[in-house]
């Protein structure tokens, strides 16, 4: 009687656990995520009101610990509001809970202020985030002086100068559009001259100095940024006429000549008397 209890026993628990198997195979247990909050959007690069040289990538570091960031969106706009492109980023480093998304694309280095980039971020759950980034692009100015045509490469440089009236010039050779350069001189705290933008990426000017050594400092300014170079001695006109640099010995030997001289005369005076 108890042998036949203990496999009656055995065989209801098979029976158990084979009916459990199956169950378990049909009714497979569901996961539940519960998340209510939305994505986090840590930083991005570019950074709001950064200012670049060139945008040629978007990244976006996210967090979402309860759920997982689903997708990214990336909507680049002009300073005009057009839309440049849709980029979709993807996970370059990190997981789908903390990581960073990433997206690089052909190089836009055009000049502009409030270029915009807009981030709408959904997560597992169906909740999304969005955020305007905003950039600029900036190139910064770059060029060369010149005085009567002798390039400024120091701010030490002494330029001499034959004719009171004296060229200067300023040529481009990067920065924003010629509209947003002025070039201008000036001697101590007095603006004397502001260059006409003569020709493509070429500011000049003349004015007439009054004869001697000047000191001057020739500026370039985008509004932002100024290229400024110093000539520390602009000499204008002749130099006229100068005395000859004498030696001690020469010197002396002068100043003996002339008193012989000067005793010559005084004998011959004395013998007319």
């Amino acid at each position: 009687m108890i042998k036949t209890t203990a496999v009656s026993m055995s065989t209801i628990l098979i029976i158990a656990g084979l009916l459990m198997f199956v169950v378990g195979t049909a009714y497979p247990l569901v996961t539940v995520v519960v998340d209510s909050t939305p994505p986090i959007i840590v930083s991005t690069t570019p950074a709001d009101g950064a200012t670049i040289p060139k945008i040629s990538s978007i990244s976006a570091q996210l967090r979402d610990l309860e759920s997982g960031i689903l997708t990214i969106g990336a909507y680049l706009y002009n300073p005009s509001g057009g839309l440049i492109m849709l980029y979709a980023p993807s996970l370059s480093s990190g997981t789908i809970y903390e990581g960073t998304w990433s997206v690089s694309f052909s190089e836009i280095a055009t000049p502009g202020n409030n270029y915009k980039i807009y981030f709408v971020v959904k997560n597992k759950a169906g909740i999304a985030i969005d955020k305007n980034v905003y950039f600029n692009i900036y190139m910064a100015l770059q060029g060369t002086w010149y005085v009567n045509d002798v390039e400024i490469t120091s701010s030490t440089q002494t330029v001499y100068a034959t004719s009171a009236s004296v060229n200067f010039k300023f040529v481009k050779t990067a920065g924003l559009a010629d509209s947003s350069i002025t070039c201008t001189v000036w001697e101590g705290t007095n603006q004397i001259l502001t260059l006409t933008n003569s020709a493509t990426s070429t500011w000049t000017g003349s004015y007439t100095l009054a004869l001697g050594t000047h000191t001057l400092n020739l500026k370039a300014s985008d509004g932002t940024q100024i290229v400024t170079m110093s000539v520390i001695g602009l000499q204008v006109g002749p130099e006229g006429f100068k005395l000859p640099q004498l030696n001690i010995l020469q010197i002396s030997g002068l100043a003996s000549a002339g008193i012989g001289l000067v005793l010559i005369v005084a004998s011959k005076k004395r013998r007319k008397t």
